[in-house]
């Protein structure tokens, strides 16, 4: 019989799929992978599959829908998970490595009343699952305000803004709301003991008069769920330590402008507690009567690729010593990666500069090492569905220089562009392995409205690590671009458009290709300037009949120039 398979469920935001967690498709095991601008769950594949593990054989990753609550990810995904696991490794059991939420929801698979007659997990292991909540979830969940790890953060960012964009309606009325129906995982990940400190001298304020309450949690963990699990199967957790970890926040009084928005009162101030991973305290990360091992000095979003919780991992699996090996010897600093993103309706071409890659914050005292990188072109991969163009750009170890983006259009409509620094590197916490922080991450965006086969130009300006990317409208590019269409359809109708002959010398210089007309025309005064442009419209209008989309393409980047501050 083969070994018995293992199968990594990933934490809050630790699988990717857009059109999934867009409400675009509904539930399926296919087109899920890890987020592709982290470094998240890479390390712990590479070192199983260096051990002998095959993925897809005796190795799996259980991706999931995070944003749901713990039992229905449980319920849609990882049962099929499971037994997609036994039947390639012909097994009848395997074993669960959940980071943070996914032991949560491994949990709530071996506690499930349906398990008995599955019985088909060997033994669980958990690394810095909240088993009995995360005081950061209250933020997130009572204030739409994340806080945690930069993991994590980057990558709720960047859900929330393809979120934004595409129900622009919803996402920018009410985004406690949006966080509340859209992902109601979070409540899930709440403290199951008092956290909340309020009044005169402060007390901390019962969780029986709360009404944000992880009911899950709160029901998974009385003394006999506990005993039921761990009857089930033996549990072995591993946590972190040496970070400043939230513990309780002082609250005032609840907003009056808003009916859910801390509803149980308004943060005034965080207090913070060192035994704890930056994310989860340690004490709230082990199981009453489980195998809880000792603490390592290793963040939460860490621990999954960390080579102390690895070399960890393999022992209690039985992996040989000389095997071991296979793990990396030191914690690899995070991959500073430059990430652009667009939402429908168009397709993205990054043109980026050569040059020095940026050096990124430094990280626990190590450096990257630098290349000189060449000028290149990088198209924007599709996560869209259906049509729906969904662009996301990542470049590895940014130059510092003006990127080029070409943006164009499938469609007509509203589209978004975001860019976004990430992995620079934030400074260690009291010694530990790893960082934490509790800035958001700044996405840069321009919007604007694009027809089908229109090319616009924007320039991404990157200038160090510890500054937002800068974006802005390429005008003159744009207008070289446009006006090489608009003297492509005149050529081919004679050198008219239509029935209109070109009069104006300056225009038709400029028409016909002389760079130095458009030149000439782009630094003329603003008003001379939008009248030439509302000339070169007027003149496209009779292209609009049997060339209907070829004018319309060229009149919306006419506009766009036009309106260019």
């Amino acid at each position: 019989m083969s070994r018995l398979p293992v199968i990594f469920i990933p934490g809050f935001t630790g699988s990717f799929n857009l059109p999934v967690l867009l409400d675009w498709r509904g539930p399926t095991l296919s087109g899920w992978d890890f987020p592709p601008f982290v470094d998240y769950g890479k390390t712990l594949l590479q070192t199983f599959t260096q051990a002998g593990y095959r993925r897809n054989r005796d190795l799996f990753v259980a991706f999931y829908d995070w944003r749901k609550p713990v039992e229905e990810s449980a319920r849609r995904y990882l049962t099929a998970w499971i037994d997609k696991a036994k039947k390639a490794a012909n097994t009848n059991k395997v074993i669960l490595i959940g980071h943070s939420m996914g032991g949560l929801v491994a949990r709530s698979y071996i506690q499930s009343p349906e398990y008995p007659n599955r019985n088909d997990v060997a033994r669980l292991i958990t690394l810095g699952t909240p088993h009995r909540g995360s005081a950061e979830a209250y933020t997130a969940w009572a204030g739409a305000e994340p806080h945690a790890d930069e993991t994590l953060r980057t990558i709720f960012a960047v859900y929330l803004w393809y979120l934004r964009h595409i129900h622009p309606c919803q996402t920018e009325l009410d985004k406690v709301k949006t966080i509340q129906t859209q992902v109601p995982g979070v409540r899930d990940l709440l403290p199951i003991e008092d956290y909340l400190l309020t009044g005169n001298p402060p007390q901390l304020k019962p969780i029986s008069t709360m009404k944000s309450r992880n009911w899950w949690g709160e029901l998974a963990n009385k003394p006999e769920a506990i005993a039921t699990l761990l009857q089930r199967v033996p549990v072995t957790t591993i946590t972190g330590t040496g970070f400043n970890t939230l513990s309780t926040i002082l609250v005032g009084p609840p907003p009056t402008d808003h009916s859910l928005r801390y509803a149980d009162g308004a943060p005034l101030s965080r207090q913070y507690d060192a035994q704890g991973d930056g994310t989860v305290l340690q004490r709230m990360a082990t199981v009453p009567n489980a195998n809880n091992l000792p603490p390592l000095p290793v963040s939460h979003g860490a621990l999954p690729d960390s080579p102390q919780v690895l070399g960890l991992l393999c022992t209690e699996l039985g992996v040989s010593p000389a095997i071991l090996g296979a793990a990396p010897a030191t914690t690899r600093p995070p991959t500073p990666r430059l990430v652009i993103m667009t939402a429908s309706p168009i397709q993205v071409e990054v043109e980026a500069p050569a040059g020095q890659p940026l050096a990124p914050v430094g990280v626990l005292g190590s450096s990257v090492i630098r290349k000189l990188r060449r000028r290149r072109r990088v198209r924007g991969r599709n996560y869209g569905h259906e049509g729906k163009a969904l662009n996301l750009v990542v470049i590895d170890y940014p130059t510092a220089g003006d990127y080029q983006i070409t943006v164009h259009g499938t469609d007509h409509g509203h589209f978004a562009v975001g860019a976004m620094l990430c992995g620079m590197g934030e400074p260690p916490v009291l010694g530990g392995v790893g960082a934490t922080a509790t800035a958001e991450p700044v996405i840069t965006t321009v919007e604007g409205e694009i027809s089908r086969e229109s090319d616009l130009f924007y320039t991404i300006s990157v200038r160090s690590a510890d500054e937002p990317p800068r974006m802005s409208f390429n005008a003159q590019r744009t207008m070289m671009a446009v006006i090489n269409r608009l003297g492509t359809a005149m050529s081919e109708r004679g050198g008219v458009l239509g029935a209109a002959p070109v009069t104006d010398d300056r225009l038709r210089r400029a028409v016909i290709g002389d760079e130095a007309a458009v030149r000439a025309l782009m630094a003329a005064p603003a008003d001379q300037r939008r009248q030439m442009i509302n000339s070169l419209i007027e003149l496209c209008q009779t292209l609009i009949g049997d060339e209907y989309e070829r004018a319309l393409a060229i009149v919306r980047a006419l506009e766009m120039v036009r309106d260019a501050e």
